[in-house]
């Protein structure tokens, strides 16, 4: 697999934040539709393996939306930080641009550390999340226009 620069540099970060301290256990990027970006694990993953970065991602970003929302509907605004709390451990949620930062932990970390961490880094990986979710953007305009040119629609 080929990354683009702006991948390397968001991958780069990622490994960062996971080994910044222990009891990090996933870093996923999504963007505003749930679709995972990036992501970077301590753990590898086998093909039995039940758990999937791409479920946590989506469902992430969905509960980050949904609490978004809720907040909206109540008049508190967005969401600065969102942090679940489960009896085994936790998942903190960031806006990052067009996207969401969700790290899961174990249950014993030092929580004032993670979100320090993740606001340490959350204007970087916002700003290079933005041109590349942009460029992407740009590229697959390119080639809906390309497929749609009233000289190709005959050929399909």
């Amino acid at each position: 697999m080929s990354f683009s620069e702006d991948e390397l540099k968001l991958k780069k970060i990622l490994n960062n934040i996971i080994n910044s301290t222990p009891g990090l256990k996933y870093a996923v990027i999504v963007d505003d539709t749930g679709i995972t970006i990036l992501s970077q694990s301590k753990f590898t993953f086998s093909d039995n393996n039940t758990i999937s970065i791409e479920k946590i991602g989506a469902i992430g970003g969905a509960v980050f939306i949904a609490g978004e929302e809720q907040g909206h509907i109540l008049g508190y605004g967005n969401i600065s930080l969102q942090i679940t709390e489960y009896f085994e451990g936790m998942i903190f949620s960031m806006k990052v641009g067009k996207g969401v930062l969700c790290i899961a932990t174990d249950k014993k970390v030092q929580i004032g550390f993670i979100i320090a961490t993740m606001k340490k880094h959350a204007p970087r990986i916002a700003a290079i999340l933005n041109q590349y979710l942009q460029a992407e953007q740009g590229q697959m305009s390119k080639e809906m226009k390309e497929l749609f040119r009233s000289d190709s629609v005959g050929l399909l």
